[in-house]
């Protein structure tokens, strides 16, 4: 390739690698940016929701008086959440009422500030501040991979652009002389043939060299260079030629360049007419080519001398026909040595710990297709016995005769990628903290020891560890001394397990250990061996002495296992009973034992939960709400109550597998399943169907998609809003303030409405009423149920009457058990009420059946 075609052909490779290169970073860039806001916009959002959560409770204890306890829940809060940087909450006068914080500040944080009532004194000052520095380390560690990722990208896109270039050219070139060659004879046949009708310029001398002929291409030829002497065309050594053709030689070339214009003359004997005829062509465009093609082999090897990767050029017997300067400094060798040899003879590559030979390169080589490349990653091993990671790329030469075809051979020095490889990788699968193994790659080693145990009939242990009295330490000391003591016990753990063992931290202060090939009495004896050595190391931190032991589950691993799930399950049991028998001691799983039966048993309502919402095994039960103010309490409303029945029908009440769905995150799918069931069941009845109190978990109140849920079932069943009230206790509320607030307001604006569920059971009394945008107050049964006997819950009762009257809220009655309790709400002027003394729940379809208007008049209908 000429100067004049290679420089555009790299102006090329560059515009178009800059493009590839621009459009790669801001692509990344843009996700890179969005995701950091988004994390920090996360994390100033949840600042938002904590501080929230931490002033209520700092009001409520300052309205009490009691700094000191409200000192302690500020600590233990805080130890918490490792995005806390620090909190205090400082009176007027300066005086710092509790703090938390820092050892050492964030440079990068997110401070908020609230005044909270501090009884007659005024108002107290509460700053929280959220470190925003894992946001921040969490972007650049990103940001590296990406960058890494990019420029190796656009190196090797522009590697593949430009050899695309200049291999179509190369292929363009040769097409053309071979074609030109081709009409060159062609040519020279016909001007044997025909002369004077030959289109090429045709000339004859006889042996004196008298002109004797010429044709009238040659007469254009003279016009076209403004000659009138023939001869002038013809080489210098015309005459020596005629001569030498005289002595009986048959043909000769001579050429002749005339301006910028090469004339090659063939002189040709024609002994039948004692004759020299002189076949002229002009060969400009192929000396040109020539040139051309010298200039760019000159160029190819000065580039191939001049790049970073060692490149080698082959025959198809492996021998070495080229090797560039990097080649040569690599192997310590130059081109007079090397040409010849045979390249395992000189370049020895390792694949997976055995030799690799070159046969197997030329093989596939022999097979592939133009411009098709082979590829291996091997290791390179140098005279200086260092062991380097190379990406051999190899592709076929192809030629006209197969027998010179040959490969070039391309060696890429990639051991620094590839040892940053590994060290992502080690990154991965590891805890950056202890640098044992992290909890993926803990499950990956489970998955395999109980692949061996099921079908090889292998026995291995899996070992759950707990540490006690761990939170004492991060309470008493903060993060940092917590984080030196787990560095120093994953040491420590480390010296009781065997190389073959797998070792991991699973949670903040959970480990696992898998005793490979081990039996139960061996590892018992191995584990209590730990424990001990943990029992008896003493944690010194800032002039303070810690001691600190472990709680341990261990369960079997055996041809008997079934899964991983159910393993760390059995694990996970019985180190919580160890910790529930005091703690610093073993438990093996046993599967009768009462214990593990009742933690499993927890578990296992995920399952049955799940199975009975699939298979339809979730029933509605309703209790009437009646109005006190006549004998014939009249029913208002309906609270709808839910039931799970098992495969053999038997009823399970709420309070058995709820708190299972809440703490198992199921809970928002049941309470989306009552919110349908109960339009449903409404749509089929007629118009004047009852006002319905349907309870929502704080779990699915914290969540956007009931708003959009609760307006979609509205219009797809034809419900009045108004017709149902959302009951949530304020327990729930103050658990997820902000949000739940949004959620009331929005379903509020939809029509529905809201009543607080068991008041005065919670931690926020009186004080949070007034920024709840309630309808009703149902109060807490606990006050209910004795208050014709109790002085202090009717008093209580009486209170909660009479803010609920100031606020304009509806007080309902829960618990009403009795007619004397009936007779002291009228008394109290509460008028509405539920509970058993009234009515036992029954099926939902049983009610609306058994219900007519002659005892019915629905909230509702007042408004």
């Amino acid at each position: 390739m000429s100067k004049d075609q290679h420089a555009p052909t790299l102006v090329w490779v560059v515009l178009v690698s800059i493009i590839f290169f621009l459009v790669l970073a801001l692509a990344s860039g843009i996700v890179l940016r969005n995701e950091h806001h988004q994390h920090v916009q996360f994390t100033e959002e949840l600042a938002k929701g904590q501080m929230e959560i931490i002033a209520s409770i700092a009001e409520a204890e300052l309205q009490k008086g009691n700094y000191e306890s409200l000192s302690k829940i500020i600590n233990q809060w805080a130890a918490k959440y490792s995005e806390v940087d620090e909190i205090k909450l400082v009176s007027r006068n300066g005086f710092i009422i509790a703090g938390y914080g820092p050892v050492q500040s964030s440079v990068r944080r997110y401070i908020l500030e609230q005044d909270v009532p501090y009884s007659y004194r005024g108002l107290a000052k509460l700053t929280l501040a959220i470190s925003l520095e894992g946001a921040y380390k969490h972007t650049l560690k990103q940001g590296l991979r990406v960058a890494v990722a990019v420029f190796s990208l656009t190196g090797l896109f522009a590697l593949l652009i430009y050899l695309f270039l200049t291999r179509r050219h190369k292929a363009n070139l040769l097409s053309l002389m071979v074609e030109e060659l081709k009409d060159t004879e062609s040519r020279n046949m016909q001007l044997a043939a025909y002369p004077r009708e030959n289109p090429n310029p045709i000339i004859a001398f006889d042996l004196n060299g008298k002109l004797t002929f010429k044709n009238p291409a040659l007469r254009r030829l003279l016009v076209r260079l403004n000659i009138t002497d023939p001869i002038s065309i013809l080489p210098d050594s015309h005459k020596m030629f005629i001569d030498r053709l005289a002595n009986g030689e048959r043909q000769i070339y001579g050429e002749k360049k005339i301006g910028e214009i090469h004339m090659l003359a063939h002189y040709q004997m024609i002994d039948v007419a004692d004759e020299v005829y002189v076949y002229i062509q002009d060969i400009t465009a192929q000396r040109k080519a020539e040139k051309e093609l010298r200039k760019e082999r000159n160029q190819a090897h000065i580039t191939l001398a001049s790049i970073g990767d060692s490149v080698i050029t082959v025959n198809m017997d492996g021998l070495i026909s080229y090797l560039n300067n990097k080649a040569m400094k690599l192997f310590n060798t130059d081109a007079e040595q090397a040409i010849g040899r045979h390249f395992s003879d000189m370049v020895r590559l390792v694949d997976d710990g055995e030799d690799w030979d070159i046969d197997s390169l030329l093989a596939q080589c022999r097979t592939s297709k133009p411009n098709q490349n082979v590829n291996e990653q091997l290791s390179l091993l140098t005279d200086e016995k260092e062991a380097l990671q190379v990406q051999v790329t190899a592709a076929r030469i192809f030629s006209q005769d197969i027998e010179t075809d040959g490969v070039v051979i391309v060696l890429r020095d990639i051991t620094r990628e590839y040892r940053l490889q590994e060290e992502l990788h080690r990154q991965a699968n590891h805890d950056s903290l202890t640098d044992l193994m992290n909890r993926s790659a803990f499950e990956t080693h489970l998955e395999n020891a109980l692949d061996s145990a099921r079908h090889r009939g292998r026995e291995h242990i899996l070992c759950f560890m707990d540490l006690d009295q761990f939170k004492v330490v991060n309470d008493t000391c903060g993060h940092v001394a917590g984080d030196e003591l787990l560095r120093q016990l994953g040491r420590l753990m480390r010296k009781h397990f065997r190389g073959s063992d797998v070792l991991a931290r699973v949670g903040g202060d959970e480990f696992s250990a898998i005793l490979i090939d081990c039996p139960l009495v061996q590892a018992i004896e191995r584990i209590d061996s730990l424990r001990e050595d943990v029992q008896q190391h003493h944690f010194y931190w800032e002039n303070q002495t810690f001691r600190i032991s472990l709680s341990i589950g261990i369960s079997p691993i055996n041809m008997y296992s079934e899964n991983i799930a159910k393993l760390m399950s059995a694990a996970d049991a019985a180190c919580y009973s160890a910790k529930d028998s005091g703690r610093n001691r073993i438990i093996v799983y046993e599967k009768d034992s009462v214990t593990t039966k009742r933690r499993l048993g927890e578990m296992q309502w995920v399952s049955r939960i799940n199975s009975a919402m699939d298979e339809g095994r979730l029933v509605l039960y309703a209790q009437p709400i009646v109005k006190f103010d006549s004998d014939e309490q009249l029913i208002v409303a309906v609270e709808v109550l839910i039931r799970m029945r098992t495969v053999d029908g038997e009823l399970i009440p709420p309070g058995a597998f709820l708190p299972a769905a809440e703490r198992y995150d199921l809970i928002e799918r049941v309470d989306h399943w009552v919110i349908e069931e109960v339009m449903r069941l409404l749509a089929n009845c007629s118009s004047n169907y009852p006002d319905c109190f349907i309870n929502l978990s704080g779990g699915t109140l914290s969540h956007s998609r009931i708003t959009p849920l609760v307006k979609k079932l509205l219009q797809k069943y034809g419900i009045r809003p108004e017709k149902i009230t959302f009951e949530v206790t304020e327990t729930a509320v103050i658990q997820n303030l902000s949000s739940a607030l949004r959620m009331i307001r929005e379903l509020r604006e939809l029509g529905c409405r809201f009543a607080l569920d068991d008041f005065g059971s919670g931690l926020s009394s009186f004080g949070y009423l007034k920024n709840l945008p309630i309808d009703f107050l149902k109060i807490d049964g606990m006050f209910i149920k004795d208050m014709n006997t109790d002085s202090l819950d009717r008093g209580m009762v009486e209170a909660i009457k009479t803010v609920a009257d100031t606020m304009r809220l509806t007080t309902i009655a829960e618990f009403v058990e009795n007619d004397a309790i009936i007779e002291e709400l009228r008394r109290v002027g509460i008028d509405l009420g539920q509970g058993y003394g009234i009515a036992n729940p029954k099926p939902f379809d049983d009610f609306i059946s058994e219900t007519d208007d002659s005892n019915v008049i629905w909230l509702s209908a007042k408004t």
